[in-house]
């Protein structure tokens, strides 16, 4: 966004450019205007000098005829000072006059000066010529009544001296043309480089302030907000649910919203505070003089104002919104790192609904790997980077491998072994989590198929998201891997997340329903988690359910978890439904889940993520685990 002193410089730029033009296009045109005039005005008076030399002659050539006496009675005056009666018109001009080889008359006044004899004047051209450098005009006719030419010399001084001062009339005619052209010139371009400064101002404006709410936006932040002093506090301010007023409402109630909430936080901020609009339903408040100390303080104290309800006229609005902070100069030393530092605070708030966050490098930090692996995904899965680790899960009591559940790695070439919390959020925002849960499941069951090469049968759980159990084509697909591999369906097991199988319940049942037709059991991952868990066990026909593992960390230390999984494991008893606990890790919790009917468990007690070929080293001591439940 160009300065205000750009702009100066580019109006003064403009009026002097057209000025310059406006004079030098004068110049140009008075240049030839000049030129084609004079040389017409030559041509024109050449013509009209000659029709008359050559008139006058055939006057006096006419008279001569007539009175053929006057040319003997004119030459003894030929010399003399007086010119003949018939010849005062035209003595002016006339330098001498001949008939035939006898000089009829020799002006006293115009003739001294040249030599002309008359064979001088019978080898000159007719026409315009020079004698001595005096410009004279030949002319000739014949007389058939003395039967020779009748000669007449005339002097053409005078075509010259109407061209001089018709010359000096166009050149003050062009001195003040041009100065005329001058001044109307800086007139005009005056006028004009003021309508172009009107328009600059007006197009500053409209790059400069928010049409809707007439705040400063977010070019103005980012063009004239100059950090400075010590201290200093970006406020990042996003409405929550704004959208859906919109969308119910719509958008001219939700204008009105965004207009009554930009007055309000005017009046908030005062006259030290500067508010923007940033865009949408963002706002930024720019507190130069707020030390990080006091920012936490004030950024609550903002949030609790925002929150009072606005009265519109025909609708009032409590209005919830999530702030996120960025201090100078500890977050950023220019106003555009701040804001971007802001942003992502206010993001991760909410994310997890603090509703205020102040900004954190170390956050910072996991949000710019996930937009570096979000980029890198399909290139991983083209290349094959994600290898299937194996968890196995036991039967506690004989100590007995069950089956195993296959996890998912990243053998990322620079950040090294990823877990699945690194990049599964990221996959499923993708357009590749399709592709890559075939690849995961296509995996799994090409190892099945070795480890029954190797006489073993070994069941596998794979994971799947809840865009898995919206895809038509996924039945297909499953159906086809195990008819290509010959692998039996039971050996084969899908867990699912709580958030997965609500995203539409009549789906979940309708695929649960089908693989269990298929022979391929399915299980409810992270049971306990969701707000819904007991309603799943009688929704959705499962064949385990496993129990997660935030009920298990602390069974050893507090009763309330020891009761809650004792009243689950019931239930699942009651409803012939196995149950599997996760992230079992010391012996006292296995002791205590053994003594609540828990029979199976998976956690690093019983061992860790693995690559298949460790696995391996425990094939030997599985029984027949085709008929073991799981």
């Amino acid at each position: 966004m160009p300065s205000k002193l750009s702009l100066l410089k580019e109006n003064s730029q403009i009026r002097k450019r057209m000025l310059i033009g406006s004079v030098g296009l004068t110049l140009i045109v008075i240049s030839i205007f000049s030129y084609l005039g004079s040389d017409m005005l030559l041509n024109l008076e050449s013509r009209l000098a000659q029709r008359t030399f050559n008139g006058q002659l055939s006057g006096i050539a006419r008279v001569l005829n007539e009175y053929p006496e006057l040319v003997h009675a004119s030459l003894p005056q030929a010399e003399s000072e007086s010119a003949p009666t018939f010849l005062l018109p035209v003595q002016r001009d006339l330098v001498v006059l001949l008939v035939g080889n006898q000089t009829v008359f020799r002006s006293p006044t115009n003739a001294p000066s040249l030599p002309l004899d008359i064979n001088f004047i019978k080898r000159s051209p007719l026409g315009f010529t020079s004698i001595s450098n005096v410009p004279v005009f030949i002319s000739k006719q014949w007389s058939d009544q003395h039967k020779q030419y009748v000669t007449a010399v005339w002097l053409a001084k005078s075509q010259h001296i109407a061209t001089r001062e018709v010359i000096n009339h166009l050149t003050l005619t062009a001195i003040l043309t041009f100065m005329i052209a001058v001044w109307a010139a800086v007139i005009i371009s005056v006028l004009v480089t003021r309508r172009f400064e009107k328009a600059n101002r007006l197009l500053q404006k409209m790059a400069l302030v928010d049409a809707l709410t007439h705040l400063p936006n977010r070019n103005a932040l980012l063009n004239s907000v100059r950090v400075t002093g010590n201290s200093g506090a970006l406020f990042f301010i996003d409405l929550d649910r704004f959208k859906e007023v919109n969308d119910e409402m719509g958008h001219d109630v939700g204008d009105s919203l965004l207009i009554a909430f930009a007055k309000r936080l005017t009046q908030i901020a005062g006259d030290n505070v500067r508010v923007y609009r940033n865009r949408s339903d963002e706002f930024v408040l720019w507190h130069p003089d707020l030390a990080q100390s006091n920012a936490n303080e004030w950024a609550f104290s903002l949030l609790y104002q925002c929150r009072n309800a606005l009265s519109m006229p025909d609708y009032t609005f409590e209005v919830g919104c999530t702030i996120g902070v960025a201090c100078f100069p500890e977050h950023g030393k220019n106003i555009s790192m701040l804001l971007k530092n802001a942003e992502h605070a206010m993001h991760r708030a909410k994310q997890l609904r603090l509703g205020i966050e102040i900004y954190n490098d170390a956050h910072e930090y996991g949000s710019g790997l996930q937009v570096a692996l979000r980029s890198q995904l399909y290139h991983a899965l083209q290349q094959r980077q994600f290898h299937l680790y194996y968890q196995p899960k036991v039967r506690m009591d004989s100590q007995e491998m069950t089956g195993v559940e296959a996890i998912v790695r990243w053998h990322h070439p620079d950040e090294g072994m990823l877990l699945p919390a690194s990049f599964i959020d990221l996959v499923e925002q993708s357009g590749i989590i399709h592709s890559f849960t075939r690849y995961t499941v296509e995996e799994a069951v090409n190892q099945i198929k070795i480890w029954q090469k190797q006489g073993f049968d070994v069941p596998v759980s794979v994971n799947l998201s809840a865009y898995n159990l919206l895809d038509d084509a996924f039945i297909g697909f499953i159906a086809d891997l195990l008819a290509k591999t010959g692998v039996s369906p039971s050996l084969l097991e899908f867990e699912l997340t709580e958030s997965a199988t609500m995203v539409d319940i009549d789906v979940s049942k309708k695929m649960i329903k089908t693989f269990k037709e298929m022979g391929i059991k399915t299980s409810i991952d992270d049971f306990g988690t969701g707000m819904s868990s007991f309603a799943y066990l009688r929704e959705l026909d499962i064949h385990t359910v496993k129990l997660d593992r935030s009920f298990v960390k602390n069974i050893h230390q507090i009763e309330k978890d020891e009761r809650i999984v004792e009243g689950i494991v019931a239930l699942c008893r009651s409803l012939s439904i196995n149950i599997i606990a996760e992230g079992v890790e010391t012996a006292r919790q296995a002791e205590i889940l053994q003594g609540l009917d828990c029979q199976f468990a998976q956690g690093f007690l019983f061992g860790k993520p693995v690559p298949s070929g460790l696995v391996h080293s425990l094939l030997p001591s599985m029984k027949s685990l085709a008929t073991q439940p799981v």
